[in-house]
């Protein structure tokens, strides 16, 4: 057994059945053991989509998801999706190749070489600011406990990507006795008594009038999700959620009070001023979740703040009461318990008065019915269709914000999207990650004219493993988005947005041609909803193009 079949079996043993990837000679063992392996690949048309593949792959399965890339332009093209995994949280190892080791540059450490041989860059230089960990094996011996090590950091505390490369020549050792080899043996974990500080969440939940919960992609990531339900039906304490969290509860739901941020429904800024307490679950005070001004966000509440990561507990944006470094597998069923015990305030009140604001979201009257059509309006009518089996994709920019606004998920369904980093053009790998990961659901990706170009050959992709993705292109004359801003901005000088500065619409009709796909064009109001049914009704993939207002406006702050 060689080194790349130890890994590609490594792999398999920590549950991971799918691999993205896009083959090369300087991997060439290494996709040579994954075959054998049994693992079973897909192959992205660029190596810069496939971790982000993988990212969706790990958020839709709630595990691990894997890449394999060749060296050099290789794994230097994976680098945008692997900062997408990093500051989503998703835990995803890339496997990368490189050169035989007597030529890669780092080898020889005490010389500043930029490099050695072809095709040769040496990668883990740089993925320092982007993984978890990111480490060359260049001794046959410790791949066992490198690769071990690898994959129990990308899911400790909070998830990220990691990164193993693998020189030709190392792939290539063989292992006499694979037994034998080196094991990594994770650290014990120190058992945290939280009790102390759930206690106190308690008595000053007691002490409040106004509380309110904020969840977000920790809570999510944590499998605490039917806990935390019981968590509410004893406090009744209404929440709000970031966007990663969105999906978790009906926005029927009598506690859910929706999505907060910078563009999150109005309502939400409301109970924020006026809550004297806010528990946060798993979410960071971001600046574009606290309104663009994280000292002000609710100003008049005591918060407190439960997260793994201690760094983003000590960030000094937002004033935090009460610090709690937790993870929220062991921190939510000690905290039921306790408070299964309490006889809490009865918040009828406070629930009633976020409820009546609740009532007044000025959203719904933005779903206009006209020609061009109104993207709320074929927002909010897409997200009624979808059902459990559904999983809904956005890409950056206004599709994103008013998907957020509109998706409502009272009929089940989840989102995938992309979240701080805001990369154009991640629709159509992200759908991707979620169809393989759910081979019996349907994927429905949302993007731009102008997001769709970054990674249009994953179409092809899409075609050629039949993957049951119907892809809608928002078609409104290109980078609405980025036109607002300008407009705010520079009192619309637009730069590279417009067909006279750079960017011209696409014939998609030609393009679902070019890529065997189905093709649809909904460019009536009237006819959302008979089209819908009948895209839907289809197991094909399909390339949808909806044509919408060019001047759509979006409701929510700037920063």
């Amino acid at each position: 057994m060689n080194v790349a079949e130890i890994i590609a079996l490594e792999l398999k043993k920590n549950s991971i059945k799918d691999i993205f990837m896009l083959t090369g000679y300087g991997a060439m063992y290494l996709n040579d053991a994954i075959e054998q392996t049994g693992l079973k690949y897909y192959a992205a048309r660029n190596e810069a989509a496939a971790p982000m593949m993988a990212e969706a792959y790990a958020k839709s399965k709630n595990q691990m998801g894997a890449v394999c890339v060749t060296a050099g332009p290789g794994a230097t093209n994976a680098l945008p999706g692997l900062a997408e995994a990093f500051v989503d949280s998703a835990p995803i190892i890339v496997i990368s190749g490189q050169v035989e080791n007597r030529f890669c540059a780092d080898t020889y450490k005490s010389l500043n070489i930029r490099t050695l041989g072809t095709a040769e860059f040496s990668i883990t230089r740089i993925l320092e600011k982007i993984t978890k960990y990111a480490v060359k094996i260049d001794d046959p011996k410790k791949c066992l406990y490198l690769i071990q090590k690898a994959l129990y950091m990308a899911n400790s505390g909070r998830p990220g990507p990691v990164w193993i490369e693998v020189p030709l020549d190392i792939q290539s050792v063989k292992i006499k006795s694979p037994n034998k080899l080196k094991k990594y043996y994770p650290p014990k974990q120190r058992i945290t008594n939280n009790n102390k500080n759930i206690l106190k969440i308690i008595e000053i939940i007691k002490n409040s009038k106004k509380p309110l919960f904020a969840i977000g992609n920790g809570l999510k990531q944590s499998n605490q999700l039917n806990n935390f339900k019981k968590l509410l039906s004893k406090t009744k304490i209404p929440f709000i959620t970031t966007r990663f969290a969105n999906d978790l509860f009906p926005y029927s739901h009598k506690q859910n009070l929706g999505l907060c941020g910078i563009k999150g429904v109005p309502h939400s800024k409301k109970v924020t001023d006026d809550c004297d307490l806010l528990i946060s679950f798993g979410n960071r005070f971001s600046p574009t979740f606290c309104l663009g001004n994280p000292k002000t966000f609710a100003k008049n509440a005591y918060c407190v703040s439960i997260n793994n990561d201690k760094d983003e507990l000590n960030l000094d944006l937002k004033v935090i009461n009460q610090k709690v470094i937790a993870n929220l597998e062991t921190f939510i069923p000690k905290f039921l318990e306790l408070a299964s015990k309490t006889k809490f305030p009865n918040f009828n009140d406070w629930l009633k008065f976020c409820n009546i604001q609740k009532t007044k979201d000025v959203i719904p009257n933005l779903y206009s019915k006209k020609n061009p059509i109104d993207l709320y309006r074929f927002m909010y009518l897409l997200g009624n269709k979808c059902t459990k089996k559904h999983t809904l994709v956005t890409d950056a920019g206004s599709n994103y914000y008013i998907g957020g606004q509109a998706w409502h998920f009272n009929n089940g369904g989840k989102e995938i999207s992309s979240g701080a980093n805001a990369a154009m053009g991640l629709s159509l790998p992200l759908s991707i990650g979620a169809a393989v990961s759910d081979k019996n659901g349907q994927v429905l990706s949302v993007t731009g004219d102008g997001s769709i170009e970054l990674n249009i050959q994953e179409l092809k992709t899409i075609s050629h493993y039949k993957l049951n993705i119907k892809t809608f292109v928002i078609n409104n004359g290109g980078y609405v988005s980025m036109k607002k801003w300008q407009d705010n901005f520079f009192a619309g000088n637009r730069l590279d947005t417009e067909d006279l500065t750079g960017v011209g619409t696409l014939n998609f009709h030609q393009i679902a041609k070019a890529f065997d796909l189905k093709y649809e064009i909904i460019n009536k109001e009237k006819e959302i909803n008979s089209k819908l049914k009948k895209i839907l009704s289809n197991n094909q993939p399909y390339l949808i193009e909806v044509v919408t207002d060019p001047n759509q406006k979006i409701y929510g702050k700037e920063f």
